[in-house]
């Protein structure tokens, strides 16, 4: 997979990443401060969380193996259905409540009451959309946790340049948190097809399920409902090595160091 990465520090251990992560025993990572989510029970965990920012023609790349990718596009389903566990069979993940398939297919969508308030989805015809009226995150559970996971994801609407934070967070398989990944851009109007892709990527330990939550930056719409669009959900749960290596290296080429604490 060859695409331009944007890497966003998140909130990480006081361990500080030299290089490359090592491959150590079960499939784990060796930092500085150990092996595996919290080796020396010094609640300052071995897990370090970067976010991922892909944007204009690099969001839009076919992820290629071992990325599993949700499209969202009929079979199964149809406008308008809550997406629940649609694609608990198949890829074994299930979502919360409030998000629904959504048809963004050019002006036709003016024929439905459709969330997708643009003329295309980022691949296909259909995106799904999530609303929550208590402004709680859109909850994905995965029954075999992931070491990446990316999503196109945008507002339905917005002001001309308000700025927007997407914050992902994840848990382990115990149901242990793992720092928090935040990606920031700004909405324009002139959108054909959402072009921005945001995501994660775990070392030391690995995500069972996460949480992804869009605020605005602008303080008069903070208490506001909001609603915002995903599609082609990606994420690896095999051969994590590999696909955390190429993320190293670009870390690494971008001279990107972690913020201790």
């Amino acid at each position: 997979m060859t695409r331009t990465v944007t890497l966003i520090a998140a909130a990480v251990s006081a361990a500080t990443l030299a290089g490359a992560p090592g491959a150590a025993q079960d499939g784990q990572y060796v930092h500085e401060n150990g092996i595996g989510p919290d080796p020396d029970h010094d609640t300052n965990p071995a897990t370090v969380t970067r976010g991922i920012k892909l944007v204009g023609d690099d969001a839009l790349t076919d992820h290629d193996g071992p990325y599993r990718v949700i499209t969202f596009e009929p079979p199964p389903g149809k406008h308008g259905e809550i997406i629940r566990k649609d694609y608990e069979k198949k890829f074994g993940v299930t979502f919360g409540r409030g998000l629904t398939r959504q048809v963004c297919e050019g002006q036709r969508r003016f024929y439905y009451d459709s969330l997708c308030t643009y003329e295309a989805a980022p691949s296909g015809d259909y995106a799904a959309g999530y609303v929550n009226y208590l402004n709680a995150p859109l909850l994905i559970k995965f029954d075999k946790p992931v070491c990446v996971a990316t999503m196109a994801i945008y507002p339905t609407g917005g002001k001309e340049e308000e700025p927007f934070t997407v914050t992902i967070r994840g848990w382990d398989e115990n149901g242990a948190a793992l720092p928090a990944a935040k990606v920031e851009f700004e909405w324009t109007q002139n959108v054909v097809r959402w072009r921005h892709m945001a995501g994660a990527y775990y070392l030391g330990a690995r995500a069972k399920t996460l949480s992804v939550e869009m605020t605005s930056g602008n303080a008069a719409e903070r208490g506001d409902v909001l609603r915002f669009l995903i599609d082609d959900l990606a994420f690896v749960q095999d051969d994590c090595a590999t696909v955390l290596a190429d993320f190293a290296e670009v870390d690494a080429a971008d001279g990107l160091e972690e913020e201790g604490s």
